[in-house]
């Protein structure tokens, strides 16, 4: 089974946290799921969930969009490793607008 979650630019503008939050819902569903990956088209964004065996599901994760500082290597790279000190694994990054930014996803075992 494949999930897929999709946003508009828009409603992560408009509301990132209630977005991420969206997210910990979808992964929550019946069946034990695990976010694969996300794709950006015009201006929607597909978040890809699938099926998964349920000690790998991202049942308890906590989602959060999060807009990055600038476009520049050095400073991406160390937002994102400074996300992972704080206990975040960067599932991927997207553009809206000139704005670059990011999903990370926390487990509690990280937290």
């Amino acid at each position: 089974m494949i999930k897929i979650v999709t946003f508009s630019e828009d409603d992560i503008l408009f509301d990132a946290e209630a977005a991420g939050k969206a997210l910990d819902k979808a992964a929550r569903r019946l069946k034990p799921v695990r976010f694969t990956g996300l794709c950006p088209i015009g201006r929607q964004i597909l978040f890809v969930f699938n099926e998964c065996p349920a000690d790998e599901d991202d049942s308890d994760a906590k989602f959060v969009f999060s807009r990055l500082p600038s476009r520049d290597f050095n400073e991406v790279s160390a937002v994102l490793l400074s996300r992972f000190t704080g206990g975040f694994d960067t599932l991927g990054t997207f553009f809206i607008g000139d704005d670059l930014w990011g999903l990370f996803k926390r487990l509690p075992d990280n937290a």
